[in-house]
């Protein structure tokens, strides 16, 4: 399946503070942090990394997929050599949005590590076809969590290609063609969600600027 599902849902903008986290009940249990810096695998260090909600979210693939960001398996990227900025990846399922509000709630709570911003939150896909309803309704949940959603539809072709052999996502790249094989280009899902989180980090960015200008 290669339909476009892209949602995006704001709760007050990019770069906005944390819930109080007295509205926000903590996980019983919570991720580990990486301490080394992200590693370099292109021309230029990652921007964002992308943290797994759970075993099998997708982040070796989201990571390959966009260029500037970085696989950062479940842990938080604890290192401030690099970057702190965070997509948290789920499973569009019950488990995996279950895991996918824990790590969101631990943000808001405060025990992830200083420096972290969750700048969205990735679903992929569990399978093709239509969600079930208790999930869309559980969805709910991490969208009152998170600054944004975005969707990555179910790809078939994922399942005969090896990671290496995946094209990948820069910005200012032009769309692909709808049925362009994955060696060639990225899906359109993946190229329309990549676009929209290069450009919240530069908004992030530019409001970062503009508060210290103005604290000066």
């Amino acid at each position: 399946m290669h339909a476009l599902t892209l949602r995006a849902h704001p709760l007050a903008g990019i770069g906005s503070r944390r819930l109080d986290p007295a509205t926000v009940s903590p996980p019983d249990r919570v991720a580990s942090i990486r301490t080394e810096p992200l590693p370099t695998t292109r021309a230029h260090p990652p921007v964002v990394a992308i943290v797994g909600a759970h075993g099998g979210a997708g982040t070796s693939t989201l990571a390959r997929w966009w260029a500037p960001a970085a696989d950062c398996g479940q842990s938080w990227p604890g290192s401030v050599q690099t970057t702190q900025r965070v997509v948290v990846a789920a499973r569009l399922c019950l488990p995996g949005l279950v895991a996918c509000a824990d790590r969101l709630r631990e943000w808001h709570v405060g025990t992830a590590p200083g420096g972290v911003e969750v700048v969205g939150v990735v679903l992929s896909a569990a399978r093709p076809g239509r969600v079930p309803a208790p999930v869309r309704r559980y969805r709910a949940v991490v969208e009152d969590l998170a600054e944004q959603v975005w969707d990555i539809g179910w790809h078939d072709e994922l399942i005969e290609r090896e990671l290496a052999e995946l094209a990948e996502f820069s910005p200012f790249d032009p769309v692909p063609q709808r049925r362009a094989r994955l060696t060639q280009a990225v899906p359109l899902d993946v190229h329309h969600v990549g676009s929209e989180l290069i450009d919240a980090l530069a908004r992030a960015t530019k409001k970062l600027i503009e508060q210290q200008d103005s604290e000066r």
